[in-house]
């Protein structure tokens, strides 16, 4: 068997063997991007309507991998970072999304650390009063609350992370001492501020 022979069979399926993972490699990106694309839709509404809501253009706030910032000048907190989720990891450094809760429209679901670690910007949660103002800022808007309710709940219960038709911001934290027990802090859109938006 001559010298160029070898060459080929070796050089004839290794040629072919790379355009079998270039083919393959192209499809993987085809599928990550419209994965990527999919869930930069972010739903927010009940069951039964669901609005899609398209993320702004690039030359809008940024946060980096925050969704947004909180505010709530009555505790000294300015421009706190959002970042989704509510893993431990999360917590540390910013103020955690839940997950199953609306990004913007709807009821925002938020938890942090009220002390004993780092990221414990809810440490003085529990001195907040009804009437005090929280502000949201993301890359839909900023959103102005009013704190109307303070309550000391269960651990298992999520019924102030339900969904609601009007626009609300829930903050939720442990209660030093009660394991069992968190605190809920719930604030409504101000009427001012939807005057405002409209």
């Amino acid at each position: 068997m001559n010298k160029g022979l070898k060459i080929s069979l070796i050089v004839i399926p290794l040629a072919i063997l790379t355009i079998i993972f270039s083919i393959f490699l192209v499809n993987k990106f085809k599928v990550f991007s419209a994965r990527d694309k999919a869930r930069d839709s972010i739903e927010v509404g009940d069951n039964e309507e669901i609005i899609k809501l398209e993320p702004l253009e690039q030359t809008e706030i940024k946060y980096d991998d925050s969704i947004g910032t909180l505010t709530i000048p009555d505790l000294l907190l300015d421009k706190i970072p959002i970042k989704e989720g509510t893993e431990l990891t999360t917590l540390a450094s910013a103020v955690g999304h839940f997950t199953n809760t609306s990004i913007y429209a709807g009821n925002v679901g938020l938890a942090s650390h009220n002390g004993g670690t780092s990221g414990d910007f809810f440490k003085n949660l529990n001195k907040i009063k009804k009437g005090s103002e929280i502000y949201y800022q993301t890359n839909f808007g900023t959103r102005r609350y009013v704190v109307k309710t303070i309550e000391i709940i269960d651990e298992t219960d999520w019924s102030y992370l339900e969904q609601t038709e009007d626009n609300r911001i829930t903050l939720i934290t442990c209660v030093l001492g009660q394991k069992e027990k968190r605190l809920c802090v719930q604030a409504v859109e101000s009427e001012d501020n939807m005057i405002n938006n409209q």
